[in-house]
């Protein structure tokens, strides 16, 4: 690495407790909107931001001036869960918009090479994360923009913006390929780029003008550009090194996350051409409660390992000390139980959601994320003491 995040380990510690926070709401309040902003500005938020401390300014290898400014963006993330969790939205509103703007601006200082893919993907998902947050204090204040229009700035303008840049760049490393095995991959590849962005801004005119036909129509298409999507960046790097590597644990919480994503936005198409506002809440499951937590928890264990080897080890390294292998400490094997620990949690929180409701499914999901992520913490401990 070339510049290593400190801040960011908080970020993601931060991340966590606004994780369990939704799922305590949800199994206690049948609000799906506290529980589902929560979710969005308290869960994914900071772990947008703290992947962001750390990955863009690698992207561009150059090292971060005033790092101080990202532990006062720490706090001001704090003091937004705190707010989120008490349901003062306006307060939050203010926090979140503080947020945005701070480690945006602070951000685009390291910025001078546009080019990457990976870098094209954050950029919009920054534009798109400070859009949100000026959204969401409007919404407060005007029913003009409503708070559907924040959190789909948010979900599909940041979210899979942040994560789709972020697995251009990792899942061909993981497998040491080229991302676009031909010239016309290539260009596709560059060209959906801007495609998400379109599809972006059409499902936010749908909302601003409350025309939800055309939101789940351009939900059908943001459905066939993952499928793409997919098929160019996982697909062709995985098959070449299939049979010699398989498909690591980071990988599979990875392409988990896609189907999630893939299956809520079925639902998002269902609901638009159909009215079914009552699928809202299962939509929120698919979208938060899988996409995002297992996308997020296979960036956090591919990330978080690496970060803290770099500030525990690298001095070692360079002075030829001997230091301990990342790979060595993260067990495979271990790692592949915990993955299946929380597909199986997901898919009885999902079961019983169905059936009986938030509180039931809230506390099954509560308890097997709990033992994924306890597990995962001690190996970075572990990492961290060695």
């Amino acid at each position: 690495m070339f510049y290593v995040s400190k801040v960011s380990l908080l970020f993601f510690l931060l991340a966590l407790v606004g994780l369990f926070s939704s799922l305590i709401l949800k199994a206690t309040s049948f609000d799906f909107t506290h529980y589902g902003k929560l979710a969005v500005f308290g869960f994914i938020l900071p772990t947008v931001v703290g992947a962001f401390y750390q990955i863009i300014p690698n992207s561009q290898q150059k090292k971060l001036n005033s790092s101080f400014i990202g532990y006062i963006v720490f706090m001001l993330s704090i003091l937004n869960l705190y707010y989120l969790y008490i349901n003062d939205f306006e307060k939050s509103s203010f926090f979140i918009v503080a947020v945005a703007l701070l480690s945006t601006i602070h951000l685009a200082f390291v910025i001078n090479n546009l080019k990457p893919i990976t870098v094209k993907f954050l950029l919009f998902a920054n534009i798109f994360m400070v859009l949100s947050a000026i959204f969401l204090m409007l919404s407060v204040k005007s029913p003009q923009f409503s708070l559907q229009i924040a959190i789909h700035t948010f979900t599909i303008g940041v979210m899979i913006n942040a994560v789709l840049g972020v697995q251009t760049a990792w899942i061909p490393m993981i497998y040491m390929q080229e991302l676009g095995k031909t010239k016309f991959a290539k260009v596709l590849l560059q060209l959906l780029v801007y495609i998400h962005q379109f599809i972006v801004l059409a499902i936010l005119v749908g909302f601003y003008f409350g025309n939800y036909k055309i939101v789940g129509a351009f939900a059908l298409v943001e459905l066939a550009f993952i499928i793409l999507f997919i098929k160019f960046v996982f697909y062709d790097s995985i098959k070449p090194q299939f049979k010699l590597h398989g498909i690591p644990y980071q990988v599979k919480f990875f392409l988990t996350g896609q189907i999630f994503l893939l299956a809520g936005l079925i639902v998002a198409h269902i609901i638009g051409i159909s009215n079914k506002f009552e699928l809202i809440p299962y939509h929120v499951d698919l979208m938060v409660y899988g996409f995002a937590v297992f996308t997020i928890i296979g960036g956090m264990v591919h990330l978080a390992p690496r970060i803290i080897w770099n500030i525990v080890y690298v001095k070692k390294a360079q002075a030829m000390k001997q230091i301990p292998n990342v790979k060595g400490v993260i067990s495979r094997e271990k790692a592949e139980k915990l993955y299946y620990v929380a597909l199986v949690g997901y898919l009885l929180f999902a079961f019983f959601d169905v059936l009986f409701g938030g509180f039931i499914a809230s506390l099954v999901y509560i308890v097997f994320l709990a033992i994924v992520i306890f597990g995962f913490l001690m190996d970075f401990y572990r990492l961290y003491v060695l």
